[in-house]
């Protein structure tokens, strides 16, 4: 009993001195995880762009239909447009102009032909054909005390400004007289343009608004209209619906799949003719072979071999159901033959007589068929 009390005191104290340690040295840590993006946040590279600017209570909204923004715009918007602008039509590119000289803040890329419908409009973009890339560091404000080395760069290949735009830019990033320019704000009538590189347009994408010097530089970037008005963030410039580009860029596809599926109807329905010889219809073969017979018969002696057979059917027909008939002769026979069939004595007299020609012979067997189906 005692060696039990002993062995139970033991595993308690193990126990206790378990937890002690265990409580001792345990220490609680938040460990934050980045997922997969999912969703809109997935194919949407300004998703979280526009759920910062909602969440400072600035209507933002976002998408790739250029046309059904168009309308929307008013003065003091801010439109925001990442991708190819050589797409943007001249009617387009005078609606995005008059914008912006009401009030409006135009972000986009410059294209690197520079004679584009937009750029004609703007007149702000100098055609070149040397096209350099350069990067800037994004150094913070003095007051977070960030290193310039350590800030993160912000590169694209660099683009050059018309003299007269040049000389009204309020600002500018990068080197005008060797390398080019990243950024450059221009006021266009009573509203403002700036022109961001293409590769420098990330610094407002995905999670790169995780760092403070991109948060800065977005606020700064979009702080001509901020606050005045909603924000429209284009990150693929679509001038159609799906079902128009659909018709109009991808008919080749769509004549494709007709025809392929043209293809498989006509696989799949009836035809509209046999493919192969229709079968034999149902013959009765004895019938055939007597048809054979007597057209060789015919053929051997002109029929009277034929013609005395059917005779002597007839008469072994009529001796059959008159056993009397078989003791007259000529005469007596072809009358009693018309007393019972009701046909001419003398047609039946011609029809037992040997035919002379094909003519005759068929008079006779049309009056011997005759005469048998009355016996």
């Amino acid at each position: 009993m005692k060696s039990r009390l002993l062995v139970a005191l033991v595993v308690v104290a193990v126990v206790l001195l378990g937890c002690a340690m265990f409580l001792a040295t345990y220490k609680r840590d938040w460990v934050t995880e980045t997922t997969p993006a999912k969703g809109e946040a997935d194919y949407n590279p300004f998703f979280a762009l526009e759920r910062i600017l909602v969440g400072m209570g600035q209507p933002a909204s976002s998408g790739v239909l250029l046309n059904r923004v168009l309308p929307q715009l008013k003065p003091g918007d801010t439109l925001v447009m990442d991708g190819d602008t050589s797409g943007i039509t001249t009617l387009q590119a005078q609606a995005i102009g008059q914008w912006v000289r009401a009030g409006g803040h135009l972000v986009f890329s410059p294209f690197f032909v520079a004679d584009t419908p937009l750029n004609d409009n703007l007149g702000l973009q100098r055609k070149t054909e040397k096209w350099t890339s350069l990067c800037m560091n994004l150094a913070m404000d003095a007051k977070d005390q960030v290193d310039t080395k350590k800030s993160p760069p912000m590169c694209g290949l660099g683009f050059y400004l018309q003299p007269q735009a040049m000389a009204r830019a309020s600002v500018i990033i990068g080197k005008p007289e060797s390398d080019g320019l990243l950024f450059a704000r221009v006021p266009i009538g009573k509203g403002t343009v700036s022109l961001l590189s293409s590769l420098a347009m990330d610094v407002l994408m995905r999670d790169r608004l995780k760092h403070g010097p991109e948060q800065q530089f977005a606020m700064r970037l979009l702080a001509p209209n901020f606050g005045r008005g909603q924000f429209f963030l284009l990150y693929k410039l679509i001038g159609n619906s799906f079902w128009v580009s659909l018709f109009m860029r991808g008919w080749p596809a769509l004549l494709a799949s007709l025809l392929l599926v043209l293809g498989w109807m006509a696989m799949r329905s009836e035809r509209l003719g046999p493919l192969v010889p229709a079968p034999a219809a149902h013959r009765r073969a004895l019938l055939e072979h007597i048809h054979a017979v007597g057209e060789f018969l015919f053929r051997r002696d002109s029929g009277r071999s034929l013609h005395r057979l059917a005779c002597d059917a007839i008469l072994v027909r009529l001796h059959r159901t008159d056993p009397a008939s078989v003791m007259l002769k000529r005469d007596e026979l072809y009358a009693w033959l018309a007393q019972r069939s009701r046909l001419d004595a003398h047609h039946i007299e011609n029809a037992f007589q040997s035919p002379a020609n094909a003519a005759a012979f068929r008079g006779s067997m049309t009056t011997l068929a005759r005469l048998r189906s009355h016996l």
